[in-house]
């Protein structure tokens, strides 16, 4: 007896909830209500005639059902996924899209400038970069390609692009106008323009965890220049307005041509860095973006 498939729509809906937690958060991936989302997945319910999810106030838990189910379709959507891209790539009519989630500040500083050589090297897709405020951003769950800062991700297919590592940063300029040789104490700092990112997010390190780590304490609040993002806290630097933290992976290139230097010790936090995951690690179709990605990023740290 042939047996009667559920909605994609469904399926779809289904998963995306599993892997995101909220069906909020699935509807802003699959861009639809949330709603829509729920009545999908009870229609699912209905049609398998088994709860997937337990419920409870605004707690949504996979029940040993839905857990069973979820790694079976999980897989399922991967492939279908994956051969309908690669199909479009074949027809030439569609050129599937790849997306690349990163931090405002990675995306800006350390994506852009591959950019070009990224679509060269893959003509026949649409790369999409897509910058994000937030590492909880529904963007960045939803995106083929997902960079994210801060622990290491609880995702087994989750690598390691770079070690995080900071130091004080500024112009030689700035450092001479200021006789300033290298951040010993407090006093040092005094007499400097503290340049930061103005955002209360706790994986990113600030100038007073940086001061409690090297044992230099207290730091005067009102030194401290707040902006709104890090490509902008940079800029400051290498215009000589201040010091600014500077994480290696990301001012690299200036340190090396001389545009900046450090000057105060560096700090790493363990198992702090830059991390890249898929959203789907079996899709031979962003794979090699992936791998790609990987290479030309180390290739510019050398």
């Amino acid at each position: 007896m042939e047996v009667k498939l559920p909605s994609l729509r469904g399926l779809n809906a289904f998963e995306a909830t599993a892997r995101l937690g909220s069906m909020t958060a699935a509807a802003e991936a699959t861009g639809t209500s949330q709603p829509v989302v729920s009545q999908r997945i009870r229609a699912l319910e209905e049609h398998l005639g088994l709860s997937l999810f337990e419920r409870s106030g605004n707690s949504l838990v996979l029940t040993p059902h839905g857990e069973r189910f979820y790694h079976e379709v999980e897989h399922g959507l991967q492939v279908i996924h994956g051969a309908c891209q690669e199909m479009y790539r074949l027809s030439g009519v569609y050129r599937p899209q790849v997306s690349i989630a990163a931090g405002s500040g990675f995306t800006h500083l350390c994506l852009l400038p591959l950019l070009p050589e990224l679509k060269a090297c893959f003509p026949q897709l649409r790369i999409h970069l897509v910058p994000v405020d937030r590492d909880d951003d529904a963007s960045m769950q939803a995106a083929d390609i997902a960079i994210r800062f801060g622990r290491q991700s609880a995702s087994s297919g989750s690598q390691l692009l770079a070690e995080e590592r900071v130091l004080p940063v500024c112009t030689p300029a700035y450092a001479e106008r200021h006789g300033l040789q290298y951040i010993n104490d407090a006093d040092d700092l005094s007499r400097l323009t503290l340049l930061h990112q103005d955002e209360r997010d706790p994986r990113w390190l600030d100038w007073k965890q940086w001061a409690r780590a090297v044992a230099i304490w207290p730091i005067p609040d009102e030194d401290i220049f707040p902006f709104h993002n890090y490509p902008l806290v940079l800029n400051a630097a290498l215009e000589g307005q201040g010091v600014a933290l500077g994480w290696k992976f990301i001012v690299e290139k200036h340190l090396a041509s001389g545009k900046l230097m450090g000057v105060g010790p560096e700090v790493a936090r363990a198992h702090y860095g830059y991390w890249i995951e898929l959203k789907y690690p079996d899709n031979a179709l962003v794979q090699p973006v992936k791998d790609w990605l990987v290479s030309a990023l180390n290739d510019e740290r050398e």
